[in-house]
């Protein structure tokens, strides 16, 4: 129950932030995967204009994943988890 409803919060949240970019989702798992709507998201947060791949092969679709993980590391943001045992 609890992850559904932070699952539902995260989308708003992200569909608050996409509709400035034209974009929309609605399954926030898998809408994100192919690295487009991530991408979108992130210029949308960061007032930035990123690079993306085109295709839709799996190989585009990771590298769109990783141009928006190397522009959060640029970014300075932390994209590790700390674990505690």
């Amino acid at each position: 129950e609890r992850d559904a409803v932070q699952k539902k919060t995260f989308t708003k949240w992200v569909n608050k932030h996409l509709l400035k970019a034209g974009r929309r989702i609605l399954d926030l798992y898998e809408d994100l995967r192919d690295g487009h709507n991530l991408i979108s998201l992130l210029e949308v947060l960061a007032h930035d204009i990123l690079p993306r791949e085109r295709g839709h092969m799996r190989f585009h679709k990771i590298q769109n994943v990783q141009i928006a993980l190397d522009f959060l590391r640029m970014k300075g943001v932390s994209l590790c988890y700390p674990l505690t045992t």
